[in-house]
């Protein structure tokens, strides 16, 4: 199915592009891994608030966003981000209407963005991994595309209103497929395989990797398919 994306999407897409490439000399590498047609989750490094934006502009498919409920108090803005590509998401705790949200959206064959770490991680070691994205791959069959973003967070630090150009770079990693049984054991592996393939293309440390099976998963379990 074609990529279909609001007008507004369109216009910011060409806008911020071209601030990020005139300004900040964005460099994409691996861009054509990102298969030109079909549903793909995005897994991406995340240090700074306009990593999304970086990313749409990294791809010329439309990509849709999951994004913190937090975002879409404000009826103005939530209607804003709603029409750039993103619907809302409760953290720290299952959300099976947003996991129906994104299945559908990976069945119409779109590109959905998920940050596996759950929220910005500034640090130079990654965090480990929330198991929603792996929840998905299992479910929907969709192949993830590793991601890590450089720069971001010198783009606008933290008290800055405005972004600044500075140097941005995005690293495309291999496609990876979900192909285990779909237990809580093999979800929680391609999740950490996943995070293996994002610290070698972010070329940062893997964090210190915990057997415990999440609350969040249990609970899913216990609930059964979203």
């Amino acid at each position: 199915m074609k990529d279909k994306m609001s007008g507004i999407y369109w216009l910011g897409w060409h806008l911020c592009r071209f601030f990020v490439f005139r300004f900040c000399g964005l460099k994409v590498e691996g861009s054509e891994r990102l298969p030109p047609e079909g549903g793909v989750i995005i897994a991406s490094t995340h240090t700074a608030t306009l990593d999304p934006v970086i990313l749409g502009c990294s791809f010329s498919r439309p990509l849709t966003f999951m994004a913190k409920e937090e975002l879409f108090k404000f009826p103005p803005f939530a209607a804003l981000i709603r029409s750039l590509g993103a619907f809302p998401v409760k953290r720290g705790e299952p959300d099976r209407r947003a996991l129906r949200k994104a299945i559908s959206i990976l069945q119409q064959g779109r590109c959905l963005v998920i940050f596996p770490e759950g929220t910005r991680n500034p640090n130079h070691q990654l965090s480990k991994p929330e198991l929603g994205f792996a929840l998905l791959a299992a479910w929907s069959k969709a192949p993830v595309l590793p991601v890590a973003i450089f720069g971001s967070e010198r783009l606008m630090p933290k008290g800055k209103f405005l972004p600044r150009p500075t140097p941005l770079k995005v690293k495309v990693g291999e496609l990876i497929w979900f192909e285990g049984d779909g237990r809580r054991k093999s979800i929680e592996d391609f999740a950490w395989k996943v995070m293996e393939a994002i610290s070698l293309i972010s070329e940062r440390p893997m964090p210190e990797k915990k057997e415990k099976v999440s609350a969040t998963l249990d609970k899913l379990e216990r609930g059964g398919h979203a």
